[in-house]
């Protein structure tokens, strides 16, 4: 059997398929104008305006009095041989926000109480160093922290030529020390 035809006017036509390729070009279009619309809303922008900001004062570490453990004797002639002879023992708190680390000290002015009935001269004891004292070790403070025990290495020294009404005395001293946020 054969195919027929209408006596039709129309001329019939295959129907059109829908190939891959057809498909991979509508659904890249789609692609590139949803692309296109994703970069235009990514747009940047800045702003520029005024700011503030505060830095704090630095206060001043509070030293206080230690108590003392080593001993104290007239100088030999070939020194005391360590540092505990000779150290003064103090205590520091430091009211900052952040850490310090003391790195220097600096005896200012010695005051010699002898014991009950003895004499003891002015000037028997003395700094170590005139002037600023370099700490081999720097002592190192939490920020805001109490009142902690430090000792100052061989800070002072007794004159070899000292009275024997030394014996016993009792030793003040101012203490300036430098230190530097950590």
């Amino acid at each position: 059997m054969g195919t027929a035809m209408c006596d039709c006017t129309n001329t019939h036509v295959k129907p059109a398929h829908r190939t891959p390729k057809r498909a991979g070009v509508i659904l890249s279009t789609t692609v590139l104008l949803i692309g296109s619309g994703v970069a235009w809303a990514a747009w940047t922008t800045s702003g520029t305006g005024a700011a503030t900001a505060q830095a704090t004062t630095a206060d001043s570490l509070v030293v206080g009095p230690g108590t003392p453990v080593g001993t104290l004797y007239p100088k030999p002639a070939g020194g005391y041989g360590n540092g505990t002879v000779g150290a003064v023992h103090t205590t520091v708190t430091n009211p900052n926000a952040y850490p310090v680390r003391i790195t220097q000290a600096t005896v200012g002015a010695i005051t010699i109480t002898p014991a009950s009935g003895k004499s003891c001269a002015a000037g028997s004891v003395i700094a170590s160093t005139s002037g600023p004292m370099t700490l081999t070790t720097p002592i190192s403070l939490a920020a805001n922290s109490s009142a902690t025990a430090v000792d100052i290495p061989g800070a002072i020294e007794m004159i070899p030529s000292a009275e024997d009404g030394c014996q016993g005395a009792s030793i003040s001293l101012t203490l300036t020390l430098t230190a530097a946020s950590a």
